[in-house]
């Protein structure tokens, strides 16, 4: 009798320490922000950047025999429009799109099974990552994209915050012991997915062609196009230069190889009234972005003047936009 209780205790204190042990088979999960910085949103190019999720386990992990781990990452605060995640911001009422990756070429989209977009969760498993997780922990990259071509983005700084379990964060993860007692688990972590959109304006410029004339005994009128592209809602001001030659707004000339010349001028009006100058005259032509291509018409005259000796005139003129 006094043996059959001596094996009954111990048998019990066995299964005892089993579940301890089973109770302190935990991993914590944590992340880095995913910073862009500056993003120029008028160029058709990608703003690339990564982050980095990190994950220990304790070392009573060693004593297991497999685990098994899913990161899930859902819409973010910012919410989604379709597969694509957006960033917000508290000053402007419009999104920044961007995706979030499991690889460097951006073709694998990061999800899981908590939001309808598609995707795969982060999966860690097997022998291998066991021992990295028990000894010094592991760092999962997270690639992510803002697509360029979004100029209807109004400058201020975004972001959005993964915070929810399990709308925007969810880890499911599983470890067994030797004995194959096995614990299905559920845990969670935050990061801000951040960016600045700056303003920024791109421009391209016609030729103003005066054609050809014999005499210069009344005035000559020719009309060229300059378009402007500016990020939603920036100011900005076109200032047209004086050329090689000139000296103002009003003094412009162009002239040929032999240093003769002919005096024109550029104007902002069909009434040639409102001289084109830089934006130190007073005299540039100011604007409001709005993403998308603006076009402004330059009104050029070669007023009636004596008459040079025949040839080819030219001048070069600098359009300079002030954003």
């Amino acid at each position: 009798m006094i043996r059959t209780a001596l094996i009954w205790l111990l048998f019990l204190f066995c299964l005892t320490a089993t579940a301890g042990m089973a109770r302190a088979q935990t991993c914590s999960f944590s992340a880095s922000d995913i910073v862009f910085g500056q993003v120029d949103t008028l160029s058709s190019g990608a703003t690339d950047t990564t982050g980095t999720i990190s994950v220990s386990c304790s070392a009573f992990l060693g004593l297991l025999s497999s685990i098994d781990i899913r990161i899930h990452v859902g819409e973010g605060r910012g919410g989604a429009n379709g597969a694509t995640r957006r960033m917000t911001s508290t000053t402007t009422a419009t999104p920044l799109n961007f995706q979030l990756y499991h690889d460097a070429a951006r073709s694998d989209l990061l999800g899981g099974s908590y939001w309808s977009y598609g995707g795969q969760p982060i999966r860690l498993t097997g022998a291998s990552v066991l021992t990295l997780l028990t000894t010094s922990g592991m760092n999962v990259p997270v690639y992510a994209r803002v697509p360029g071509g979004q100029g209807s983005v109004i400058p201020g700084s975004y972001g959005s915050v993964f915070d929810r379990n399990p709308l925007d964060v969810r880890v499911d993860y599983t470890t067994c012991n030797l004995l194959l007692f096995c614990t299905n688990r559920t845990a969670s972590f935050s990061f801000s997915v951040l960016a600045d959109v700056v303003p920024d304006c791109l421009v391209t410029a016609e030729d103003l062609d005066f054609g050809t004339t014999g005499l210069l005994n009344s005035a000559i009128d020719a009309t060229s196009q300059i378009d402007v592209t500016c990020t939603a809602n920036s100011a900005f001001d076109i200032g047209l230069g004086y050329g090689f030659y000139g000296t103002g707004p009003g003094d412009r000339k162009m002239q040929d190889t032999g240093g003769n010349q002919i005096w024109y001028g550029l104007f902002r009006d069909a009434a040639r009234s409102l001289s084109w100058g830089e934006l130190g005259d007073g005299a540039a032509q100011p604007g409001t972005g709005s993403g998308a291509a603006q076009s402004f018409t330059v009104y050029g005259r070669v007023p009636a003047q004596a008459t040079p000796p025949p040839g080819i005139y030219s001048d070069t003129i600098i359009v300079t936009i002030t954003y």
